[in-house]
Formats: structure tokens, sequence, C-alpha cells
């Protein structure tokens, strides 16, 4: 169970996020992403979008992001050292779909919010617990909207932490597959029919028995999780690191995990 004590709740300026606008008309895009990302953008609309993945025909995720339809845009938001990946995998398809790709300058604010706090317009959902909740916002002002405190990013990022959510960073891509992060539970869509990598993912999720995985892990230097494998970055806030680890399964019962307890 969550343990919402190391939850900061507010806004955020995303300073390394990249936003991608593919343009076309909804339904083109819209095949285009189906059949290319591993979660359902069926489910999409201008308050709700979703965290995705791109992943290669062995199943390894190549990038993480966001689809979000924001003011008949579908726009991907991506960490900046990640949109070249996107970018390339993507525009193989392009044409078939009659569709463009390319970048805003568009600031992109994270809001982390109790579970059932009122969202503001063009605010859209991307990730939810029965605790809180993260929305992105897609601004040409970084000034927050409303009455909020401000966050780090980094508070934003052990946020998505604690939800569960384990992104990869650019040295990290074609090595892991969505179930050895997590992320068969909030980025992979099974019932959606194909996309790139498919078939060994399922795979996973029907007959696989995993002996590593990741999960996070509060400790107060590096030393203690010097047995696994960070995921992306450690974060600190006020003396405590937190941490996507991965490693073998045994291992996690020896270490106390304050917040996912």
């Amino acid at each position: 169970m969550l343990n919402s004590k190391f939850i900061k709740y507010g806004a955020a300026n995303l300073e390394d996020i990249a936003v991608i606008h593919l343009n076309g008309d909804f339904d083109s895009v819209l095949n285009l992403l189906q059949g290319q990302v591993t979660s359902d953008c069926t489910l999409i609309d201008d308050k709700t979008g979703q965290i995705s993945s791109l992943c290669n025909e062995k199943g390894f995720i190549l990038c993480n992001f966001e689809i979000i339809f924001d003011q008949n845009r579908w726009l991907i938001i991506i960490k900046n050292e990640l949109k070249d990946i996107f970018l390339s995998e993507i525009t193989k398809f392009l044409p078939f779909y009659k569709v463009s790709a390319g970048l805003l300058s568009s600031k992109v604010i994270g809001f982390t919010r109790s579970k059932n706090q009122k969202m503001l317009p063009n605010e859209c959902l991307i990730l939810s617990s029965s605790k809180a909740s993260l929305s992105l916002m897609v601004s040409e002002s970084d000034k927050f909207p409303g009455d909020l405190d401000a966050l780090s990013k980094d508070n934003w990022a052990i946020n998505r932490k604690i939800l569960g959510d384990h992104e990869i960073e650019l040295g990290e891509t074609g090595r892991y597959r969505p179930h050895e992060l997590g992320q068969q539970n909030t980025r992979v869509s099974f019932s959606k029919g194909c996309f790139k990598g498919q078939e060994i993912i399922a795979r996973m999720e029907y007959l696989g028995k995993l002996k590593k995985e990741t999960r996070l892990i509060t400790h107060s230097n590096q030393k203690e999780v010097s047995e696994f494998i960070i995921i992306g970055q450690s974060y600190k806030d006020q003396g405590i690191f937190f941490s996507s680890c991965f490693g073998k399964k045994e291992s996690f019962s020896k270490k106390i995990n304050p917040a996912s307890n």
C-alpha cells in the first residue's frame, strides 16, 4: 500500500521535456499510435492521457513517454534525451498514415494532486493511485495556474516512482522489457491488439516467470543498494534517496521499503 507521507503535492516546471506534435486527422494519428505503442490509445481523451512506451521487435523498451490529446492535438511528452529515438522509430511509418511530426516550443507543467482534487482546464491525467494523481499541462507560459505549491522536478520524479512508474533513460534503451520494470501494470495493454514487440511481451505476461524485477527502495546512502541496478536516476529529498532498483526477487525481501508500505 502506498505511503502517502512521501508524496509532495503541487506543480513543477518540467524543463528537461520535449513536446512532439503528431499532426494529422484524429483517426490517422490514432491508428498510427495503436500499431506502435504499448498502451491502448482509444482510451485517450482531452482529460485523460496515458503513460506509454515504444519497444523493439524483441520486446525491449526503446523509450518511455506520455501521450495526451490537447486542444485537438496529439502530443508526445518525452524526455529531451529520448526524443530522437521516438522520432527515428515513428518517422518510418508517418507517410502511410499521412501524419507529420514536429517539435513544439511549449512548456510542460506537471501536477501532483490528492485523489479527488479538481483539475484545471487543459490539464490531462496520466497516472493515479488511491492517494494521488499525476497530470500534465502543455502551456506557452511556465507560470503555474491556480493556487498551487511549487515542486522541483526532482519532487515530481519521486512522486512518479512512488506511484510505481519506473522510467528508463538514454543509456538504458533496449535493455529491459516492460515486465522487468513493472510497466506491464501501467504502460501496456494486453487487449488492444498488435504493436511492436507485442508477441514476446504477451508471452511474458501469460507464460513467463520473472526472476528479476524493479521496486522502489528508499535508503540513506548508495551502499545500501549496491547489489541492485539503479533504473534511471536516484533522487534525494530531505536526506532520503529514492531509487528504482532492479534485481533478484529474493533480494528485496531483505530490504525495508517505507515508500511503498
